[in-house]
């Protein structure tokens, strides 16, 4: 059975560019701020890009849970460092930037 794709604008084409574009950001500032003791749980760090959708995040539980529990006492790092990568990282500039980028805008 043939597999088919879809049709996508140019427009589509460069918000999903600059969604990856994103999520590397925010992936790499989520790093930064998370605990971690040995790094282990930091190569578990994930970006994807899926029908105009981010989604970053981890697959390790502990990194999960370190993310959560605000009452844990980290060495290094904070709880809340998903959101708080979200918040420091302009992702409507970075869109910004690859429309005009990609577009001419």
């Amino acid at each position: 059975m043939a597999k088919f794709y879809p049709i996508k604008t140019q427009l589509e084409r460069s918000i999903e560019k600059g969604l990856r574009k994103a999520g590397t950001k925010v992936l790499k500032r989520m790093k930064e701020l998370s605990p971690d003791d040995t790094g282990d749980s930091d190569k578990t760090g994930f970006s994807t890009v899926d029908d105009l959708t981010l989604q970053v995040g981890f697959t390790s539980p502990v990194k999960r849970w370190s993310n959560e529990d605000l009452d844990a006492k980290h060495t290094n790092g904070q709880a809340k460092f998903a959101e708080a990568a979200v918040d420091q990282v302009d992702i409507g500039v970075v869109l910004a930037e690859q429309h005009k980028a990609d577009l001419g805008g």
